[in-house]
């Protein structure tokens, strides 16, 4: 809650913010695949390892930067941080399950760590926010050094399965073999496209429903709870999301979710008001549902020797998809943002009906 004021107080203006920005989702996009290879090939726990422990050492930068550079340096250690973990981190808990001839659990365990996630970071806006009141901004850094120095030494503890499939010759070609496996398996691929649609069309609601409920004259003091609320929603999809496969496949749920992302995009344009906000939190049920579902489906699918790699052949895929819904959301904004939402509910609505 408090990033951007602390940047500000460092010197780093909007204009550098946005330069950051994209130089995170730049190295995310350039080596999500590669670092996914390089977790086929060697040794999961340790990238997970270092992967934690760069994010510790970006937040030591920041913390003693008071130029572009040393935030340059900082986002750089993040973004290679982040994309070296993924990938590694589901194949790794996956691969342990199954080890443990407990595959099928998957979704539920997965949903349950994303849980976990999306508590931690409500508490940590909340009480980030209620700290930056009686302390310096930097004391909500130090508390994030000391979180993540103990996460590194948990990540020691980490155990690699015994059983994988490793393949010990090397080339350009491993790029392209998550692609590949995805594009040969039809219905994996036709399911594949249309959750890309729909997860990378929700991103829009996370970054401008703050927007929306302007125009629909939400009064402002409501933002903090509806902040918390879309991420706290998000929690049933996510614990239950293991469960709900008993009842239907996998696939069967994924599709009929993204009909409704579509639908409440619609929704949301044509008919702006304040219940407007309550889609989305509707929305937002789904997507954390979504999300455990495919990866569930993907690795129950995917074999040991190319995990990694075709997650994150996935995971740049969804980079991807986010950037190609934003030139369609710039092209709605000319009108208006409910144009916009309506027409990224339209493009959700069509790739569904194309890949049945």
């Amino acid at each position: 809650m408090i990033e951007r004021l602390f940047w500000e107080s460092r010197g780093i203006s909007i204009q550098e913010v946005v330069y950051l920005e994209m130089v995170y989702a730049l190295i995310i996009v350039l080596l999500e695949v590669p670092t996914g290879v390089w977790a086929d090939h060697t040794s999961r726990r340790r990238l997970i390892q270092i992967g934690v422990g760069l994010e510790w050492l970006s937040f030591i930068v920041i913390l003693y930067s008071f130029t572009f550079t040393g935030f340059f340096v900082a986002i750089s250690c993040s973004a290679v941080g982040s994309v070296i973990r993924s990938g590694a981190e589901n194949a790794l808990l996956y691969e342990s399950l199954q080890e443990s001839q407990d595959a099928s659990s998957f979704e539920r365990v997965l949903g349950r760590l994303n849980a976990i996630g999306i508590l931690s970071a409500v508490t940590a806006a909340l009480s980030g926010s209620m700290l930056a009141q009686y302390l310096p901004l930097e004391w909500n850094y130090k508390l994030s050094i000391v979180s993540l120095l103990i996460a590194t030494t948990c990540s020691l503890s980490l155990i690699e399965p015994t059983q994988r499939e490793i393949e010990e010759r090397l080339t350009w070609r491993h790029l392209f073999k998550g692609f590949q496996f995805i594009w040969s398996k039809r219905q994996l691929r036709y399911v594949t496209i249309s959750f890309l649609a729909a997860v990378s069309a929700f991103n829009f609601i996370d970054e401008f429903w703050q927007l929306y409920a302007r125009d629909v004259s939400v009064p402002i003091y409501w933002f903090g709870a509806i902040s918390s609320g879309l991420l706290l929603i998000q929690l049933p999809g996510q614990l239950f999301a293991g469960t709900i496969v008993r009842f239907a496949p996998s696939e069967r749920w994924l599709k009929r979710f993204g009909w409704v992302m579509g639908g409440g995009f619609l929704v949301i344009g044509l008919f702006p008001s304040p219940i407007g906000i309550g889609v989305m939190g509707l929305l937002a049920l789904l997507y954390g549902t979504m999300e455990p579902l495919y990866y569930g489906l993907l690795h129950h699918q995917v074999p040991s020797s190319i995990r990694a790699t075709t997650e994150s052949s996935v995971s740049m895929l969804w980079h991807l998809g986010i950037l190609l819904f934003g030139v369609v959301f710039i092209i709605g904004t000319t009108g208006s943002l409910f144009l916009a939402f309506s027409i990224i509910g339209v493009v959700v609505w069509i790739v569904h009906a194309t890949h049945p």
